[in-house]
Parts: C-alpha cells; sequence; structure tokens
C-alpha cells in the first residue's frame, strides 16, 4: 500500500460524503451535501458503499456536473427496484443498465434532481456496478487528478476548466494538458498508487520530455 500521501489526499479522505466537504468543492460542495442529507439520499444508500465521486469535490464543476455517486452492489436488479421505490419522487428520475464496456462492467445509472439549500436545484447520478466504490475508474480517477492539482498550479487548474467548458470530458483534458500516450482512463489509473515522490518526478519528467504513459515511466 502507497503511504505518504497528507490528509485529503490520501483514498480514504474520499469516502462517502467527504468529496463534497473539502476545502476545494466550496460552498456548492457544502450545499449539496446538505441536499443528500436532507433528501434522505445517503440513508437509502447505506449498506451499498457509496462514494462521491466526480468533479465537484475538486472544484472542477460546471454548472451542469452531476453530483456523481458511486455505489456496490452484487444484485443491479435489486438495486434498481429499490432506488425507484426510494428516489422515484424526485423531479426528472430516470434509471436505465448501461452495457459493460472495455473499462467498466455492466452498470445501473440512476439520475434525479434534489434541492439544494440556497442554490438552484442539482442533479444526481448514482452509477452502481459489482466492484467496491473505492475500485472503480471514477473514484480512482478523482484521487489521482486531486492529487495532480495540488502539485500544479492555478493556470493547470483554469486550463482543465477551459477544456471541460470546450466540452472535453475530465479524463481526456488531464490527458490532454499533462500529454499522457494512450488510454487517458487507463492512463490516469496508472498514477493511482504512485506515492508523492513518483507523482512529482513523473509530472516532472513528462514536463521535460513532452509527455508519456505513466506505465512507460522508471
Amino acid at each position: 500500500m502507497i503511504t505518504g500521501w497528507q490528509t485529503g489526499l490520501r483514498a480514504q479522505d474520499f469516502t462517502r460524503l467527504q468529496g463534497l466537504q473539502r476545502t476545494q468543492a466550496g460552498v456548492r460542495g457544502q450545499n449539496c451535501a446538505a441536499g443528500l442529507v436532507d433528501g434522505g439520499v445517503g440513508p437509502a444508500l447505506r449498506g451499498y458503499g457509496a462514494c462521491i465521486a466526480g468533479t465537484i469535490p475538486l472544484g472542477l464543476g460546471l454548472p451542469a456536473s452531476d453530483i456523481d455517486i458511486l455505489v456496490n452492489t452484487d444484485d443491479l436488479n435489486g438495486f434498481a427496484t429499490v432506488c425507484t421505490g426510494r428516489f422515484s419522487h424526485f423531479d426528472g428520475f430516470h434509471i436505465y443498465n448501461r452495457a459493460a464496456t472495455r473499462h467498466v462492467g455492466a452498470a445501473v445509472v440512476v439520475q434525479f434532481m434534489i434541492s439544494c439549500p440556497n442554490q438552484k436545484p442539482e442533479q444526481v447520478e448514482i452509477f452502481a456496478t459489482n466492484k467496491p466504490a473505492h475500485h472503480q475508474y471514477g473514484f480512482r480517477h478523482m484521487v489521482v487528478e486531486a492529487r495532480i492539482l495540488d502539485m500544479l498550479d492555478a493556470e493547470f487548474h483554469n486550463r482543465i476548466i477551459a477544456l471541460k467548458q470546450a466540452g472535453v470530458k475530465t479524463e481526456p483534458a488531464f490527458a490532454r494538458i499533462l500529454k499522457i500516450a494512450g488510454d487517458p482512463y487507463t492512463g490516469l489509473d496508472a498514477l493511482f498508487d504512485f506515492s508523492p515522490s513518483q507523482l512529482k518526478q513523473w509530472l516532472l519528467w513528462g514536463a521535460v520530455n513532452g509527455g508519456s504513459s505513466p506505465s512507460n515511466f522508471t
């Protein structure tokens, strides 16, 4: 197990609702967390190992960004039934099955709107697979991205935001700026187990050498 990450950048610092309570998530994160609690979303997902993911915890959320929640279940059909019973009264409720992709197994996706204090309603997107939330790509990518943002400057953050505003997804935006060769999703995932010194060395090495796949870094 890789150690050495400071409090706030360890994987365990992103469990449950903690991602929305990060300083980087700002007032929006606090309001989203309150909305999830007030709406009973947290209690409804108890037992599914739910974790917040996505861009809001990173301070990279756009106005249309969802509150992303990752959960784990071995019974996707049963989970869909539970969600229909607990969340179908929310505005914008929608649930569907997502076929397995090259990166992710079959999933159930649940979407609905919740009221949040002191701001407009937010869309929730629950992503359920048979893999523990902290092992899912969405969680691992978020942790890696938080660490990179912490090591780099405000200009990097602003460049990511600019790409996202232009329609580029978060992982491809990071890969484009960092010049990660190959698949951006597996490339970012390969950085998850890097120690602070390894990640810093990789960032410096990539800046000098024009980027490369993390798997090629030695």
